[in-house]
């Protein structure tokens, strides 16, 4: 017997959702089609990165700047506010005055021990700014740094398969040919349709400050001290040439004589007024004739003094230099002696 069977045909056409032509290929049912699979609004099955992060970064873009004034003016205003809070210091403290002691003087008997109850303290009442002097502060150094960073990532697939196959069957069975026969025909068709999609979005944004700052004491010069100028008597002190003692041709002592005279403001001559001498490394004595009285002025406002040194021994011949003063109240006059 012929079996004339009509076998599924091969090359049939199928189509998929996106409308394009493939080789006809039955699926089994439950099969997934992967790599060959077409996705919609995509050219051959490639991904479809459309991620664009320009908008972000438009957005983000302008925080660093804000953030930069922001701290710009942030240091300026401290700055500001430290300056401002020196000179309120300043000014409190020049304001504030205490008394304080600047000299003590203290009497001795005659076995050289003091005597309490004629010691004296000398007071002064002077500003407190004398003694504590506010430190000024400034932002040497101020340094900003943002890191930024921002991303996306977007991926989309789809799968659409749309598959059809039909079979048919013819069968012919018989005693006598022509004359009595059993015929049987069977088709089948099935019809397979399968669509897949899947989306993925994912972006963010991220950023990080660094600030490194220093603050320390500025570098500032202080005011110059007052000038001094007193208006009142004047010292004015004239050298005599040296002497020399001498014993067998060597040199015993030498002396001179300092003749010391005193005026007042006006310029005319300050009689009676005493004057103390500190002779430095030398001897001192105050002439008593000739019209001097001692250490108080005669009536041409004058005094005069001897300063000495003894030579024990030639080995001592050398000269000394020595500062001699001279002080009247709060008004001194040196001058440097070579003997």
């Amino acid at each position: 017997m012929a079996d004339n069977t009509e076998k599924p045909g091969k090359g049939k056409p199928t189509r998929t959702q996106a409308g394009a032509t493939s080789p006809a290929t039955a699926l089994p049912e439950g099969s997934i089609l992967s790599a060959g699979a077409l996705m919609p609004g995509a050219v051959g099955g490639a991904l479809a990165l459309g991620a664009d992060v320009s908008g972000e970064l438009a957005e983000l873009a302008p925080s660093f700047g804000d953030i930069l004034a922001s701290i710009g003016r942030g240091v300026a205003d401290s700055q500001t506010a430290l300056d401002r809070g020196l000179v309120d210091t300043a000014t409190t403290l020049s304001q504030s005055n205490i008394t304080v002691v600047t000299d003590v003087v203290q009497e001795l008997n005659d076995d050289g021990l003091p005597v309490p109850s004629a010691t004296q303290l000398v007071t002064q009442n002077v500003s407190l700014i004398n003694f504590v002097r506010p430190t000024a502060h400034q932002w040497s150094h101020v340094a900003l740094r943002m890191d930024m960073t921002v991303g996306a990532v977007d991926n989309e697939r789809g799968i659409s398969v749309n598959s059809k196959t039909k079979s048919a069957r013819a069968t012919n069975v018989g005693l006598f040919f022509g004359f009595l026969g059993i015929g049987v025909s069977s088709f089948k068709e099935k019809s397979t349709f399968r669509s897949e999609e899947s989306d993925f979005e994912s972006n963010w944004a991220e950023g990080r400050v660094l600030m490194d700052a220093l603050l320390q004491p500025r570098n500032v010069d202080g005011f110059d001290p007052p000038a001094e100028v007193s208006i009142g008597p004047q010292i004015f002190m004239a050298l005599g040439s040296v002497q020399e003692t001498l014993n067998s041709g060597v040199v015993t002592a030498r002396s001179t004589d300092i003749v010391i005279t005193v005026r007042k403001a006006n310029g005319a001559v300050n009689p009676t007024v005493t004057i103390d001498v500190d002779p430095g490394p030398f001897d001192l004595s105050f002439a008593t004739a000739d019209g001097f009285t001692g250490n108080t002025t005669n009536a041409a406002g004058q005094c005069r003094i001897t300063l000495s040194r003894n030579i024990p021994s030639p080995l001592f011949q050398r000269r000394v230099r020595g500062t001699v003063t001279a002080t009247l109240g709060q008004i001194e006059r040196s001058t440097t002696v070579s003997l």
